[in-house]
């Protein structure tokens, strides 16, 4: 079974997401979390630190983050072999309406990486300029507003348009494997 490595939000997310790990294995893939250390509740807007934790646990992998774990998937896996973002939080240098946030650009990831980018329908103007900004820097890429979706990774539109790029990437890996 091909493995996706998710990006959690926050430290302990995991338990939050035992029903997405089972929509996951569903689906045909295994599921494994990057191992998220952080000091407080909050993300430390001021260190970069949790980039380079999450880019050593994600080379060559393919991995998705939602909110929170799309930015730190998107700013940290900067090795992966492809990543699925869903609704990327806007804490970026460029995200001047946001009080707390990065002070590092959104064009600080890597843009050969292929990536699907993700956001609700319902999300507001701010999430969709950042999704969209997003998806013009990859040079590869599927965008999908996902219908009716506010910022809800289990809303049942989200989880399809998910189960949409894995059931992809898991068809392009098998044609890759027949044809060597």
């Amino acid at each position: 079974m091909p493995l996706l490595t998710i990006v959690p939000p926050m430290p302990g997310a995991e338990r939050r997401f035992k029903p997405f790990v089972d929509f996951v294995r569903a689906a045909g893939w295994e599921a494994e979390f990057v191992r998220l250390e952080m000091a407080g509740r909050h993300p430390a807007f001021g260190s970069t630190e949790i980039f380079s934790r999450v880019n050593a646990q994600t080379a060559g992998k393919v991995v998705m983050g939602f909110s929170l774990g799309a930015l730190y998937a998107h700013l940290g896996a900067l090795r992966a072999r492809h990543l699925i973002l869903g609704s990327i939080s806007p804490f970026f240098l460029e995200d001047d309406d946001e009080p707390e946030r990065w002070m590092i650009s959104y064009r600080a990831g890597n843009p050969d990486i292929p990536a699907d980018i993700l956001v609700g329908a319902e999300e507001d103007a701010q999430m969709h300029r950042r999704a969209e900004a997003v998806r013009d820097f990859y040079r590869h890429h599927t965008y999908t507003v996902v219908p009716g979706a506010e910022h809800e990774l289990w809303h049942p539109h989200y989880l399809q348009a998910i189960k949409a790029a894995l059931d992809r990437l898991q068809a392009q890996s098998i044609q890759t494997r027949s044809k060597t």
